[in-house]
Formats: C-alpha cells, structure tokens, sequence
C-alpha cells in the first residue's frame, strides 16, 4: 500500500506546471524611459523571464521581413509612423535559427499604417515587417511565449 502513495507522489512531481514568473515591481518615468531610447544600444527588457518579456525599442531604418514560430509580439507605437506589412508568405525564406525565419518580401499579405497609440498583436509563425515613414519610430514590445 505504501508503494502506491510514493507511486502517486511520484507520478504527481513529474507532471508539468505552469512556470512561474518572478516579475519584480519596477516603475519607470517617462523622462526615464526617454533617456533610455537615447543611448545608441537599446536598453535590456525591463521585465521578462521564459514565457515573457517587455522592452522598449527603437527604430530608425526599417525592419526585415521575418516571422518567430515560438513567439507572439505585441507592440504599443509611441512616436513615429510605421506601415506594418503582415500575413501571407515571404519569397526566398531562410531559416536563421531555430523557429526564426528572414525573407525578401511579403506576398499575398496586408499593410496598415501605424501611428503613436496604436497597438498590434503579430500571433506567432506571422510574416511581419515594418516600414518607416518617419525618421524615428518607437515603441513598447512584448514577447510572449506561443502555445
């Protein structure tokens, strides 16, 4: 009977859980944040661990066209205008590290023109890139982990 108990104990230590984020509390101001974006490297997440991350990110030339298998970003525009093209495929895909993917262009997408308050949510395995149509774009990124 006793071997049943530590059978269960067991079986119930090997079953996977949730992870769980050691998110520290953290306030920033925006004076802060805007000498943050200021240095010429971008600065580290502020937050984040394996299922997450927050950073705040800059752009003065526009991005490649790529796609993440293994994460959703979310990103909140604070300054600039951006035309986010999005869907379809990409010609001449490279893979460049495991589940991150380069092409040349995208196909048989959609393009929306983004402006400061405007939020969008790339779901993983998503063709996505961003053209500048202002000098400066920044914005708030979030990763989170796909399912």
């Amino acid at each position: 009977m006793k071997w049943i108990a530590v059978f269960f104990v067991g079986l119930l230590l090997a079953l996977p859980r949730p992870a769980s984020a050691e998110i520290a509390f953290k306030f920033v101001t925006a004076g802060e944040a805007e000498k943050m974006m200021s240095g010429a490297k971008p600065p580290d997440a502020l937050a984040g661990d394996e299922q997450f991350s927050m950073t705040l990110r800059k752009r003065v030339v526009s991005s490649h066209v790529e796609r993440h298998m293994g994460w959703n970003e979310e990103l909140v525009i604070q300054e600039g205008t951006v035309l986010l093209n999005y869907g379809g495929h990409a010609t001449n895909e490279k893979q460049m590290a495991p589940g991150e993917f380069n092409g040349e262009t995208i196909e048989g997408g959609k393009s929306l023109l983004m402006h400061p308050g405007d939020i969008v949510i790339l779901p993983a395995g998503t063709w996505h890139e961003q053209v500048l149509k202002t000098p400066v774009m920044r914005y708030i990124l979030f990763k989170t982990k796909a399912r």
